[in-house]
């Protein structure tokens, strides 16, 4: 654990040091990231501008769940997703050849390797769009509340990151299929909207969409004190689950890996 907490170290300053050699890239992209953090934002807004509840949620708390959706998933963006789009482009090229002969593990390179440092201003203004929020509501969170929303929020990544690369290792046989990548941000998406509107849905669709309709409404249901245990359970236990079917997958997929010199 220790060897892979400095090759992280090592990677960020790597990605740090990319950062400051092109610095124009990384100012546009700050400007794309506060511009999708704002307008994601704005929509919720706009949305429940006449609504003072729906599905049991007040307008206020529909806001300070679309701003920890802001702050969860720009960590995730930050982080994952941006290994998550480069995928295909690793597997088809070749260069998952001169990963998979490093001696560290595959999934870990693949996953973390490359660091979006312009998503950290998307998080910081939701970060404080939810604390402002939360002084609207006059909410009062406690030291227990903020570690378990904490520990919630942890298995919330952790579950969105199972999820993407279940469905991304399948470009291990079909590297071509950049639209996948398209397809999950677009399912992702679906975690910004509370379980129990998702739960409108077939019964069939909404078991698929499950663990996202979690993602978010457990932790801001955590700091809310509203929170339904069987689903912090529900989380904990897919979390763990499709994190280790992950890995299994991953394994499985590249012991059908040709190479790209094959």
């Amino acid at each position: 654990m220790k060897r892979y907490v400095a090759i992280y170290r090592q990677l960020l300053k790597l990605n740090l040091a990319s950062l400051l050699t092109y610095r124009v890239n990384f100012f546009n992209n700050v400007i794309a990231s506060i511009g999708w953090g704002a307008m994601s934002l704005y929509t919720v807004i706009m949305l429940t501008a006449r609504v003072t509840d729906a599905y049991g949620w007040q307008r206020g708390e529909l806001l300070l769940f679309n701003g920890i959706y802001g702050v969860i998933v720009g960590i995730f963006h930050m982080f994952i997703s941006i290994n998550m789009g480069r995928l295909s482009k690793v597997i088809h090229m070749g260069e998952l050849d001169g990963i998979l002969v490093k001696p560290i593990d595959s999934q870990f390179a693949v996953s973390l390797w490359v660091v979006n440092f312009a998503t950290i201003f998307r998080i910081l203004m939701a970060l404080g769009y939810t604390i402002w929020i939360a002084g609207q509501l006059h909410l009062v969170v406690t030291f227990p509340q903020l570690l378990l929303f904490i520990f919630l929020a942890f298995a919330a990544l952790m579950l969105l990151y199972s999820l993407w690369f279940l469905v991304l290792t399948n470009l291990i046989w079909f590297s071509n299929m950049t639209n996948l990548v398209l397809f999950m941000y677009s399912f992702e998406s679906m975690a910004r909207f509370p379980k129990e509107m998702l739960q409108q849905l077939a019964s069939f669709l909404f078991v698929f969409v499950m663990p996202l309709a979690l993602v978010i409404n457990t932790p801001s249901r955590a700091l809310l004190a509203k929170l339904d245990y069987k689903d912090v359970l529900i989380v904990f236990v897919l979390a763990a689950g499709l994190w280790a079917a992950s890995r299994w997958y991953w394994r499985f997929a590249l012991r059908h890996y040709t190479s790209a010199s094959s």
